[in-house]
């Protein structure tokens, strides 16, 4: 997986509805899950912030995971958007 093919993934609109309607066992799963595609795209910056949600989880702390979780949109709107401007720079617009 790249770099933009992870940031571009549902997986964290899927993270939220799971975390938001209690669904533990799917959010645990779909945690997982990033934390391995972000690996496999070499994103370091979003390990803390899955471990930590990952922890929120099992203890079904609902509100810190939706913390965490708005913490990693943050960052990953910031990479879209640095992305975004890097491609801008090489098509000429």
């Amino acid at each position: 997986m790249t770099k933009e093919e992870f940031l571009k993934s549902k997986d964290f609109m899927k993270l939220g509805t799971a975390i938001n309607n209690g669904s533990w066992q799917v959010a645990g799963m779909t945690a997982q899950r990033m934390q391995k595609n972000a690996k496999d795209a070499k994103i370091d910056d979003f390990d803390r912030q899955l471990v930590m949600i990952k922890q929120c989880i099992a203890s079904r702390k609902k509100n810190e995971a939706l913390s965490g979780l708005a913490v990693m949109v943050g960052k990953r709107v910031k990479m879209l958007e640095s992305l975004n401007s890097k491609e801008g720079e090489v098509h000429g617009t």
